[in-house]
């Protein structure tokens, strides 16, 4: 390196070029042979076929010496060279010498290039015409030349040869009919080179500007990435995925519907050409292992990648995408939500968009194990726990609030319920369709859940219902759910409302219907609200539809009152289970399903003062009701269940015993104690002080568990020794008017 001194005359590099190119212009301006020239500045070239080693990743002696010889900036060498884009369009091996083809279309030898370049520079060569990324010119909007138009030989292929003086944008390589040691060099104007040129907006153009882009930059952000940004190399590597696959698997109908005519011309006459020694490779069997040899090939490829991964959205990519997964199909090709990795290294992205365009040809099921319809599809879990999460906060039979959304033309909730919550536990998980019934203890079986998912993918609003599912999926994992449903289907029901409180809470709230076939009904819904199991899993249900139909329409029955008291109950028996701090009865907002496309009614467009009126006031049947309101005879039980009215003004010659409910109003426990026991007061005293008959109050009485005393012996009165002595010898009342006492 002592031997190094600076050159005499030196020539400035220009923008981008390679430090090859910009050595041999040096020794064509001094009119050096070529090896000369490398020695001055303290390189030597390489003995093999390759190109040498300074010109891949140059020592830091290397780097030193030109920069005392030319006076450049050590920066500034290094990136004239290709590890100037190492880990950015290419890999250079852990050697140091040569370039690793694990990177994304990582080009191995020689170079393409731009007539028209060169020809405005006096054949100066850019770095970035090595890239296997390269395939067109965005000065001068055309395709980069593959080899000299003369010999057939791809340029670059190794160091230009020492003993000559370099002629910038001439070939130097030895010409085709050329033998011997020493050759005659082919010498063709490079610059002659006839490429296709295209306007600047050209679907060429814009590939290789947005590329460029991703090559300079740490993350890419365009089109699918635009609200998932990816790091460079991955990015790379989806269009490398993309673009291969449709260099290996597009049909020319295919194509033609893919990319412009001109470049389908330039594409289908690469095969036509004849194959030299060092010429391009004709076009490799599976080209998305290395970059495609011509420029034409790597542009189809490119432009089509671009078509799908420039669009605004992922769904807009898998639609954009689906033409090459039914093409593949079509010709025998296995294509399917298990096999969608196409290299290595790419994005979570890129599997979102394969997923989207597979999205209609898979089965409802696999539609929600993959997410499909959301932002970013992406492959189940394997992992359980979600599933598990899942279980445990949902109810067998799915909540009336999102139920009655889904509902489709001749579905029974009682059906669709249980289905959906199966449904639900699909949702980015491996389980089969028995696997999540049974998590739920789901009175349908896996093929039954099926049937429903396939009558749903049928409706014009699958879309919206393959969303509302994986929302409500989301919701559940993401949000605490107060009630832990699994631990509810385990418990034991058998003591859940008796007859005897049933009773009461009849008396109490002036419901009519005490006898036992009523309560049986009450047992059932509140079973039904407690376990989140189905009404007819109830250890009383006697399995007949009319009772079914019963339990569906007792709402109608329902009062403030009575729901009030059927909760206090519920809460109580809660309890005696055990089971503390949760409600008696939950169900998630609404509002988790807003903005989306669904087939049901939708319950808070009902009025509910006009439901109360028909039911309470005008007194018509449910079904007459659904009509009347315009809503289904579903969403008619539910509000009045979740919406009951006030308990109605009844006269007194109503069959109602409001008798019962205004003395037990003025009469709690407490306070008839007090009267009866510690005041000594009979019945029918009582009785008449709150304007009752003396059987309301002993009904009222026993309903306390009071012990009555024996009729006769209500009017006795214990008298106290020291009482009686004050009355009659201190206060000098008389015996009659003490016995009247």
């Amino acid at each position: 390196m002592s031997s190094v001194r600076t050159l005499p005359i030196r020539v400035a590099p220009i923008a981008g070029e390679a430090m090859d190119s910009w050595l041999e212009a040096i020794a064509h301006r001094t009119n050096t042979m070529h090896a000369d020239l490398l020695s001055a500045v303290g390189l030597i070239a390489s003995k093999g076929m390759g190109i040498s080693t300074w010109m891949v990743e140059p020592a830091a002696k290397e780097i030193q010496s030109l920069s005392v010889a030319t006076s450049l900036r050590a920066d500034l060498l290094e990136s004239m060279v290709l590890q100037h884009y190492s880990e950015r369009a290419l890999r250079i091996s852990p050697d140091g010498r040569t370039l690793s083809r694990t990177f994304p279309w990582g080009r191995g030898r020689g170079s393409r290039f731009c007539p028209n370049c060169l020809e405005a520079t006096g054949g100066r060569w850019q770095l970035s015409w090595r890239l296997g990324w390269a395939f067109a010119c965005t000065t001068h909007n055309c395709l980069l030349a593959d080899a000299c138009p003369e010999c057939g030989v791809v340029q670059r292929l190794r160091t230009h040869i020492g003993d000559v003086v370099p002629q910038p944008g001439r070939c130097a390589h030895p010409a085709s009919d050329a033998i011997g040691r020493a050759p005659e060099r082919c010498g063709a104007d490079l610059t002659t080179v006839s490429t296709m040129v295209f306007d600047t907006e050209h679907p060429v153009v814009r590939a290789q500007k947005t590329i460029n882009a991703v090559i300079d930059s740490e993350t890419a952000a365009f089109g699918v990435y635009r609200l998932h940004p990816q790091p460079r190399i991955n990015v790379l590597s989806d269009i490398r995925a993309v673009a291969g696959r449709i260099l290996a698997y597009a049909t020319t109908e295919d194509l033609k519907a893919t990319i412009t005519p001109d470049l389908l011309v330039a594409h289908q006459s690469v095969d036509e050409r004849p194959s030299r020694r060092y010429s391009p490779a004709q076009t490799a069997a599976k080209p998305g292992l290395a970059a495609p040899a011509r420029a034409a090939t790597a542009a189809v490829g490119a432009v089509g990648a671009m078509d799908v991964l420039n669009r605004n959205d992922v769904s807009a990519a898998g639609d954009s995408l689906r033409w090459l997964i039914i093409s593949s199909r079509d010709r025998g090709s296995a294509v399917s939500a298990t096999n969608t990795a196409w290299g290595k290294n790419t994005t979570p992205v890129l599997s979102a968009v394969q997923l989207a365009a597979l999205g209609p040809l898979l089965k409802p099921s696999d539609q929600l194990r993959h997410r499909v319809g959301t932002a970013l599809p992406n492959r189940p879990t394997a992992d359980k726990r979600r599933a598990e999460v899942l279980a445990q906060g949902l109810p067998t039979m799915l909540w009336p609030a999102w139920s009655l959304r889904m509902a489709i033309p001749d579905s029974h909730q009682r059906h669709l319920r249980p289905a959906l919550s199966s449904a639900v536990l699909l949702v980015n998980s491996r389980l089969n369709l028995d696997e999540a019934a049974a998590m739920i203890d789901s009175p349908l079986d896996g093929h039954a859940v099926s049937r429903v998912l396939q009558l749903l993918e049928k409706q014009a609003q699958w879309y919206g219902l393959r969303l509302a599912l994986i929302r409500m999926a989301d919701y559940l994992v993401d949000c605490r759910i107060p009630i832990d449903y699994r631990r509810r289907r385990q418990l034991d029901y058998s003591m859940l409302l008796p007859d005897k409180v049933w009773t009461q809470i009849c008396r109490d709230t002036g419901t009519p219907g005490v006898r036992s076939i009523r309560a049986r009904i009450a047992r059932c819904l509140l079973f039904e609200r407690l376990s989140g199991l189905p009404a007819s899993a109830s250890s009383v249900f006697p399995g007949s539809n009319a009772f079914r139909t019963q339990v569906a329409d007792f709402p109608r029955y329902l009062t403030t009152e009575l729901d009030q008291a059927l909760d206090k109950h519920a809460q109580e028996f809660l309890a005696d289970q055990g089971v503390s701090g949760e409600p008696s009865v939950w169900e998630p907002p609404a509002a988790v399903l807003d903005g989306l496309d669904l087939p049901g009614d939708d319950p808070g467009k009902v009025k509910i003062e006009h439901l109360h009126r028909a039911v309470t006031t005008d007194g018509i049947k449910l079904g007459a009701t659904a009509r009347r309101l315009n809503t289904g005879l579903d969403t008619v039980r539910y509000l009045l269940e979740t919406h009951p009215p006030p308990p109605p003004v009844r006269s007194e010659t109503t069959p109602y015993n409001r008798a019962y409910v205004t003395a037990k109003a003025a009469l709690p426990r407490e306070r008839l104690l007090e009267l009866y026991e510690r005041q000594h007061m009979s019945l029918s005293d009582i009785a008449e002080s709150v304007s009752v008959s003396r059987q309301v109050v002993g009904r009222i009485a026993r309903d306390y568990d009071l012990t009555l005393r024996e009729p006769g012996l209500e009017a006795r009165t214990i008298i106290e020794r020291d009482w009686l002595h004050d009355q009659y010898v201190n206060k000098r009342r008389t015996l009659p008017d003490l016995a009247k006492e």
